[in-house]
């Protein structure tokens, strides 16, 4: 296989890993993406705040994403918790700061799709779709050989490859990181009364069950936080008992719930990069960072 140089090449193609890529080739620089096409079903949403939209508007992806996603016009917060004394229950709206919606709930199928087609049509973009098998940091290229055995070397590598990335740890940058004793329920549901767009986080005692708005008001995206084997207790439970229980937990807020097929568990975790930069390797995504979902931030 041919050899090639190029100014940025980006490992990783999940959404991180794409929006890198447009924002390298918006900018004029020459960029490889390495990484198959996303192709697993994910039933999930991402909550991303204005300063995030306006990234996706500078990179000429956001109006085909906004039919498809739900405004956050309000937030909520609860204490759930059986305590005899509990918080406030506090509410932020985002006219209070002038603005029309904190940010929008966008389905993971529909950011991931509008990715992709930005990133196959834009001529500065060459997408392999492999995975980097090995790497060879020099101190003035980085060198990425691929699972076809082709090799791309370039100035810059951005590694957008996971939580494992094989490439922050060629780079040698250590990480700190830390189980949680926690397991995230992703579903989606439909209910009778109408969500305004409003956004409401339960604290409980085993984590958040926050309900996020999807489009057309009366669905919504569910992260339930709960011990590992609660989750997956919960998971196997037929529509009829695992609605009845979403109801329950919600105080009945948004009526009768139906849960949709799709439910995932995801094991919780914490993971914190010593430095986001070394050896002409940059990290972006979840390499540097990472923080159980606790409701919708940016």
């Amino acid at each position: 296989m041919s050899d090639k140089a190029t100014s940025i090449v980006v490992a990783g193609s999940g959404p991180a890993g794409m929006i890198a890529a447009l924002g390298f080739a918006k900018a004029g620089f020459d960029v490889t993406l390495a990484g198959p096409e996303p192709s697993r079903p994910d039933q999930r949403t991402t909550a991303l705040m204005n300063p995030a939209l306006a990234l996706l508007d500078r990179l000429g992806v956001l109006a085909p994403i906004r039919p498809h996603a739900a405004p956050l016009r309000t937030m909520r917060i609860v204490d759930a918790t059986k305590r005899l004394i509990r918080s406030p229950t506090v509410t932020f709206r985002a006219s209070e700061i002038g603005e029309e919606q904190f940010g929008l709930n966008i389905p993971n199928a529909v950011l991931v799709q509008t990715l992709s087609e930005a990133v196959r049509s834009h001529a500065g973009i060459d997408w392999r779709p492999c995975m980097v098998s090995a790497w060879s940091l020099g101190s003035e290229r980085a060198t990425a050989t691929l699972s076809d055995g082709s090799t791309i070397s370039a100035l810059l590598a951005v590694a957008a490859d996971g939580r494992q990335s094989p490439a922050r740890e060629a780079a040698g940058i250590s990480v700190r990181k830390r189980p949680c004793p926690q397991s995230a329920l992703v579903l989606n549901f439909s209910h009778r009364s109408n969500h305004g767009y409003v956004s409401t986080e339960f604290h409980t005692e085993t984590g958040p069950f926050t309900q996020v708005p999807l489009p057309g008001g009366y669905r919504s995206s569910l992260v339930w936080v709960v011990t590992p084997k609660m989750a997956e207790e919960l998971a196997a439970l037929d529509e009829d008992a695992l609605s009845a229980l979403i109801e329950e937990k919600m105080q009945s807020m948004l009526g009768r719930v139906t849960a949709e097929p799709g439910r995932q568990v995801y094991p919780l975790s914490t993971l914190s990069a010593f430095r986001f930069a070394k050896n002409r390797v940059a990290l972006v995504g979840e390499e540097p960072q990472w923080f159980p979902p606790i409701g919708p931030r940016g």
